[in-house]
């Protein structure tokens, strides 16, 4: 089994974007800010990206303020942060406490400011979606020509992955999570690169892989019942087989990557503002 991991990408990744924001603060006088608003501090795995979030800022030398608010006080603030020429991109942590106020939340973030690039026409890529492609790139994965399949259509992973991949003349298939156990499973053990991001935890059983495999897992979820220790849509015992899988670790897979690509589209669209 060989381990495709994003943390070890992203030193590099690092390294140029602290001289970016270097130049930016030299050469221009541009202080990069980013405001990150939580409004779920109950939910503890949003706790700990927005902490990662900060912690990277810190060492790219980009100004993070954190927003811990009630959910009821989140348009005012948006529209604030908006108004505010200094803040150059805002994250709205995800999920929300009330998730049925997810769109109208983020669709008050205009597209200029939008580093998640979750509202409505959108500036830069999503972050995980780029971090996606990025972990491939970075292990000389090839996508032409490859049966890729993606399970999971949600508007932060599979949807806009789809999309992406459709517009570099690519095919990939789409499953939803309501597709049947038989349905995923023969679609699974077609595939030369399965990417996962369901957040259904242990969906991805051994059996439904075959040796050879490119596996992305992109999927999370909080496990309440232990501590908010995050959980995967590749069941922990595909990493106990036999299988011979390139395959995202269990730690650092995807997720430095993404957050690297979320200070990539604050950067962009900081560029993008000064054109």
């Amino acid at each position: 089994m060989k381990y495709l991991s994003g943390a070890n990408l992203v030193d590099y990744i690092s390294e140029r974007q602290a001289r970016q924001v270097r130049g930016l603060i030299q050469s221009r006088g541009i202080q990069p800010k980013l405001a990150i608003i939580n409004s779920n501090q109950k939910n503890i795995a949003s706790q700990k990206y927005t902490q990662l979030k900060q912690i990277r800022a810190k060492e790219l030398g980009v100004k993070a303020e954190l927003y811990e608010i009630e959910q009821k006080d989140a348009p005012k603030l948006i529209q604030k942060l908006s108004q505010d020429r200094s803040v150059h991109g805002i994250i709205l942590q995800l999920p929300l406490e009330n998730p049925n106020q997810t769109d109208e939340l983020i669709n008050l973030i205009p597209p200029e400011k939008d580093v998640d690039a979750l509202g409505k026409s959108p500036i830069v890529e999503p972050a995980t979606v780029e971090a996606i492609l990025w972990l491939l790139a970075g292990y000389n994965i090839e996508l032409k020509d490859k049966n890729i399949l993606i399970v999971g259509r949600g508007r932060l992973v599979g949807k806009p992955l789809e999309s992406l991949l459709k517009g570099q003349g690519l095919e990939p298939t789409s499953l939803d999570v309501s597709s049947t156990k038989k349905e995923l499973t023969e679609a699974l053990i077609a595939a030369d690169i399965v990417i996962s991001a369901t957040g259904s935890p242990g969906l991805i059983k051994p059996e439904m892989l075959k040796s050879g495999q490119v596996v992305i897992d992109a999927g999370t979820s909080e496990d309440t019942s232990n501590n908010g220790k995050l959980l995967s849509d590749v069941d922990p015992t595909v990493y106990e087989s036999s299988l011979d899988l390139k395959i995202t670790t269990v730690t650092g897979g995807l997720g430095p990557l993404t957050i690297s690509c979320l200070f990539e589209n604050l950067l962009k669209l900081i560029d993008k503002s000064i054109l």
